[in-house]
C-alpha cells in the first residue's frame, strides 16, 4: 500500500506544468440597430389604448365574471423586440468553441431537468440571452460566458448547425478574460471547489497576478487556500485519467488533489508507475468511484489515519488561522480555515469577560463577518 507523508505542507505538494494554447485575441464590433428601437416604442404606443380599455371592462365586471374562462387571452401588448446590447452580433452556432482557459470545461454540459427550460427556449435562439464571446484568429468565437446556453442550442439545433445566435464580442486579451471569469466565479456564480480552483490557476498563469493580490481581490480567500487551489488546480490538470475516474469529478474536492499531489511529491518512481497504471487498469473496465473510494482503488494510504475513509482528512484540524483582533489589538478569538474551504470562528468565552470586552468581541466579529460576506470591500 503506499502512503502519504500526512506531515509534508500544502505548499510543499507536487507542482506541475503544463502546455496551454494561446488563444487570438484579434476584436470586431457590431452596432446597435436604432430602428429597432423605434419600432418597439411604436408598437407600444399603437397598443397601450388596447390595454386600458381591456383593463377598463374588466373592472366593470362582478367578482364572478372577472375570474370567468372567457377573457380575452389575447388582450394586452406583446412582448417589445429585444434591445441590443453593445458589440452585440448574430454569429453561425458552428463558428462557437470551447475556451481554452474556461473552468468548466472538464464539468458536467447540462443537466436535463435542471435546463429543461433553456433546452426549450433553445428551439428559437431569439428567446436565448447573448453569449460573450471572444474572436480567435481562425475566424471562430471562444465561449467566455453563457456555455450553458451554448450547450442547450447545440443540444436542439446541432452542433453543425449554421443558424445564428445572439452573441456579445468581448474586447481584451487572454489576461483580461481570465479575469472576468474569475470575478464571475468568486463573485457571482456557484462554482465547485475544482472549477473555482481552475480559475484562480488561470489569472495566476495568463494574468501574472499574485496569489498575495488573489485573496486581498476576494476576501472569502486566505492566501493558504489560493495555493492549495492552485496546486489541487495543476494536479487536476496533471492527471485528468485519475480524477476522471469519479462519478462526478468536477465535484473532486480540493483536499483530494493536494493529497494526491503530496503523494506524487514523496513517492518513489515505480511507486507513481504502479498507481498510474492501477488508473489505466480501472478507466478499461469502467470503473466509476466516490471520492473516499479512489485513494483506496489505487493502493494509496493516508499515514495515520489507516482506519478513517480514504482520501478524507480530519474535518475539524484547522488549515490554516487568522487571529481576530479587539480593541488595543487584544486577541478575541479567530478565524479557522478548515479542509476545502469551510471556515470557522473560534469564540471566546463571554463567562470571563466584562459587558465592554464583549461589546468589543462582537464588533471584531462582525467586521470579519461583514468581509467574508464582501460587503466592505473597498471600504
Amino acid at each position: 500500500m503506499n502512503k502519504i507523508d500526512k506531515e509534508t505542507t500544502p505548499n510543499e505538494a507536487f507542482e506541475f506544468e503544463g502546455n496551454h494554447d494561446e488563444v487570438g485575441s484579434e476584436r470586431t464590433e457590431s452596432e446597435t440597430d436604432d430602428n429597432d428601437h423605434l419600432v418597439a416604442e411604436a408598437t407600444v404606443a399603437a397598443e397601450t389604448s388596447d390595454v386600458a380599455s381591456n383593463t377598463e371592462e374588466a373592472s366593470d365586471c362582478d367578482d364572478d365574471t372577472a375570474y370567468a374562462d372567457e377573457v380575452n387571452p389575447n388582450a394586452g401588448a406583446p412582448f417589445s423586440p429585444r434591445v441590443a446590447q453593445v458589440n452585440e452580433a448574430l454569429i453561425a452556432l458552428n463558428l462557437l468553441r470551447n475556451y481554452a482557459h474556461h473552468p468548466a470545461n472538464d464539468s458536467r454540459r447540462l443537466d436535463r431537468k435542471r435546463d429543461a427550460g433553456l433546452i426549450a427556449s433553445a428551439i428559437h435562439p431569439d428567446n436565448i440571452s447573448p453569449i460573450l464571446v471572444m474572436k480567435d484568429d481562425d475566424g471562430t468565437y471562444r465561449v467566455i460566458d453563457g456555455r450553458r446556453r451554448w450547450h442547450a442550442l447545440k443540444e436542439v439545433q446541432g452542433e453543425d448547425s449554421e443558424i445564428e445566435v445572439r452573441c456579445v464580442i468581448f474586447e481584451g486579451t487572454d489576461a483580461d478574460a481570465v479575469q472576468f471569469i474569475c470575478d464571475g466565479v468568486l463573485g457571482n456564480e456557484p462554482r465547485s471547489a475544482i472549477e473555482t480552483a481552475k480559475a484562480v490557476l488561470n489569472v495566476q498563469r495568463l494574468a501574472g497576478i499574485s496569489q498575495k493580490a488573489i485573496s486581498e481581490r476576494y476576501p472569502v480567500l486566505k492566501k493558504d487556500q489560493v495555493s492549495r487551489m492552485t496546486i489541487a488546480a495543476k494536479t487536476f490538470e496533471r492527471f485528468p485519467m485519475v480524477f476522471y475516474l469519479l462519478e462526478e469529478p468536477d465535484r473532486v474536492t480540493i483536499d483530494l488533489c493536494v493529497n494526491f499531489a503530496k503523494f506524487m511529491k514523496g513517492a518513489t518512481v515505480e511507486d507513481r508507475a504502479e498507481v498510474l497504471d492501477a488508473a489505466e487498469v480501472l478507466k478499461s473496465d469502467g470503473t466509476m468511484l466516490k471520492r473516499n473510494e479512489l485513494f483506496n482503488a489505487l493502493g494509496i494510504e493516508i499515514e495515520g489515519e489507516k482506519d478513517a475513509p480514504k482520501g478524507k482528512s480530519d474535518p475539524f484540524e484547522p488549515v490554516h488561522e487568522d487571529q481576530i483582533m479587539g480593541a488595543d489589538d487584544q486577541e478575541v478569538g479567530a478565524i479557522e480555515m478548515l479542509s476545502d474551504n469551510v471556515t470557522r470562528l473560534r469564540l471566546p468565552d463571554p463567562a470571563t469577560m466584562t459587558l465592554e470586552q464583549r461589546e468589543e468581541a462582537a464588533e471584531a466579529f462582525i467586521k470579519q463577518i461583514r468581509i467574508y460576506f464582501q460587503l466592505d470591500v473597498g471600504r
